[in-house]
């Protein structure tokens, strides 16, 4: 997907993004964005939880990104239609200078649509209009999964008229640091979370950070699946060995889910899909407490309105054992072998 990093000053009306096929019945249109290049705008008010645009792929290469070449994206073009070609050739003028190659403009409008849940291998779709949407790391819409070959974006708030509209690039930038971010990203980011020196944007490394260390300390392992190899994450090394070896109290497994889901709310990050995805891990460490009384804290945390209020009934839990400990940490090594 393209990064828009120009000057918009320099797009003149006669901008080939014009010409790209937009469907009348979606929400916004395509016009330059400060400092972006190109972006897309809400022309009505969208809801929160709307569709946006459901895309398909003007054509696919079942390759890894690092094995396409020309010959693969120009071997695609060749079957394409004569309307389908032209919209491709749009594609060329990616700011002040042309792209260079067949492969730069597929590289710069495409999208991995494997399914990763189901270890499907990549897949790489061209998508014209979603490669306009811009990047931000607090995001007002997101593609929640790839159904089939078809990309569908929802909006994850409510968004005004006139607002621009955009999603988060990567998968795991809730876990990032705005330096990692911009690292994976090669190029600056704008958004609220990546204003240098700001209060906000100190505040938002630090909850991502957090978020990460909560998560090791609860899988015992880090985004990639491997143990850390420094101390990076986890400075305390009792703390490492006892998340690497699945050691960690039902409780503490209860308080870290809800810290990592407050930080997430905290940060703009909890959206409805976000939700959804950590709601069944939550719900099933609720339903694994055998000690009455842990059992009587977490129910009337999870009554609780907000997850402010549920995080600060169920601190009463802090360095409370459980009678299924053991259990729940011989189950995980048997899932998660350790060394």
């Amino acid at each position: 997907m393209t990064t828009h990093n120009f000057d918009h000053t320099a797009i003149s009306a006669g901008h080939p993004y014009h010409r790209l096929e937009v469907p009348a019945e979606v929400p916004f249109e395509l016009r330059p964005s400060p400092g972006k290049g190109w972006g897309a705008f809400a022309t009505k008010h969208i809801d929160r939880g709307s569709l946006i645009l459901s895309e398909k792929p003007t054509f696919i290469i079942r390759k890894s990104h690092t094995e396409i070449t020309d010959y693969h994206v120009t071997m695609a073009f060749q079957k394409l239609s004569p309307r389908q070609r032209a919209q491709f050739l749009l594609l060329h003028n990616n700011g002040t200078s042309r792209c260079t190659s067949m492969n730069e403009a597929f590289a710069e409008n495409s999208f991995n649509i494997a399914n990763s849940d189901r270890d499907e291998p990549e897949a790489h779709g061209l998508f014209p209009l979603h490669s306009r949407f811009n990047h931000s790391c607090i995001p007002n819409s997101k593609v929640p999964t790839v159904s089939g070959e078809i990309i569908s974006t929802f909006a994850t708030r409510d968004i005004r008229v006139g607002e621009e509209i955009n999603f988060c690039y990567n998968t795991d930038f809730e876990f990032r640091t705005r330096y990692e971010r911009h690292q994976a990203l090669r190029f600056t980011c704008r958004c609220v979370a990546c204003l240098p020196g700001t209060p906000f944007q100190q505040l938002s490394d630090l909850r991502r950070r957090l978020i990460r260390g909560l998560q090791y300390l609860a899988r015992g392992v880090d985004l990639d699946g491997q143990r850390l190899c420094s101390h990076s994450i986890i400075f305390d090394c009792t703390q490492r060995f006892v998340a690497e070896t699945f050691s960690i109290t039902l409780s503490s497994r209860f308080l870290y889910a809800l810290l990592s889901i407050f930080f997430l709310e905290e940060e703009g990050l909890l959206d409805a899909f976000m939700d959804a995805r950590l709601r069944p891990s939550l719900d099933k460490t609720v339903q694994l407490f055998k000690s009455e009384s842990n059992q009587g804290i977490v129910g009337l945390a999870m009554e609780q309105k907000t997850w402010a209020k549920r995080l600060q009934v169920a601190f009463r839990l802090y360095g409370r054992e459980d009678a299924a400990d053991y259990e729940v940490t011989l189950a995980l090594r048997r899932l998660r072998p350790f060394v």
